[in-house]
């Protein structure tokens, strides 16, 4: 898998010591990758995400690992954690999130390849959709027409 890099801005440090153990998936919302590139480069937009995967499967990274994203907003997870930024990475996939767009194969084969290779380097135990964790609940919808399901049931060993 070949990773772009069109870094963002927008990013800080994690909280020392703290594990990444989850990934939290979004729609982009936007049409284009090349959308996201630009939103993401703006300071101004205060937004951004480890990776966006667009629908041929091309992987950009916006912000490295170990910083922290500003993907999560105010959220929370299930076991009572806030703060989700603090602990986990934010993929996009492009994707209009009105439900009826496609997650085509070749953008769902290259997110089965990320999760993969994520969870090769972080000791990750939850993969959550962002409206899962979004807070207030009902907040967020997306992503939208994703069926969890598919993705957790690649990883049924982590308890995600």
């Amino acid at each position: 898998m070949i990773v772009q890099r069109r870094l963002s801005p927008n990013f800080d440090d994690r909280p020392e010591n703290t594990a990444v153990d989850t990934v939290v998936l979004h729609a982009t919302v936007l049409s284009t990758l090349d959308e996201v590139v630009v939103h993401f480069s703006s300071p101004v937009s205060e937004v951004s995400a480890h990776y966006t995967i667009d629908r041929d499967g091309t992987v950009v990274q916006h912000v490295l690992e170990e910083k922290r994203a500003w993907h999560a907003g105010q959220s929370q997870m299930n076991d009572g954690r806030t703060n989700v930024n603090d602990f986990s990475i934010g993929i996009e996939l492009v994707n209009l999130n009105d439900g009826l767009d496609p997650y085509p194969e070749p953008q769902m084969e290259t997110l089965r390849e990320l999760l993969r290779s994520i969870c090769g380097r972080q000791p990750v135990r939850h993969v959550v959709a962002h409206h899962e964790c979004a807070q207030p609940p009902g907040r967020k919808s997306d992503p939208a027409g994703l069926d969890m399901r598919w993705v957790r049931a690649l990883f049924p060993l982590l308890g995600v």
